[in-house]
């Protein structure tokens, strides 16, 4: 079972209202993590802001960072089961967020 997952955001914005708005997620807490911790954790002597998104049966752990430098990998993905498609993808147009609809 996994018990969350970690992505980075360039925007606290941006994280809730996909996290928030269109999943439909609960923003359980935020804190700054210390330069020290980020740095023995990922190698980052910078301390970062980090806001916590879930439900009952998942987690996700964002990282707030201007730094969009390692933003470039197009292959990471997720990959959402969703119940209604057709609404779920107007709810994203609504919210102004980019859609590839295959």
């Amino acid at each position: 079972m996994i018990e969350h997952l970690a992505i980075a955001a360039n925007s606290e914005i941006d994280s809730d209202k996909f996290f928030i708005q269109l999943l439909g997620l609960k923003k359980i807490r935020e804190k700054i993590v210390s330069a020290d911790l980020m740095e023995k954790f990922f190698g980052l002597e910078k301390e970062h802001k980090f806001v916590s998104y879930g439900s009952d049966t998942m987690t996700f752990e964002v990282f707030i960072s201007a730094d969009d430098t390692k933003a470039k990998d197009l292959y990471t993905h997720s990959c959402l089961l969703i119940e209604n498609r057709d609404e779920f993808v107007n709810r994203a147009f609504s919210l102004g967020f980019t859609m590839i609809k295959v």
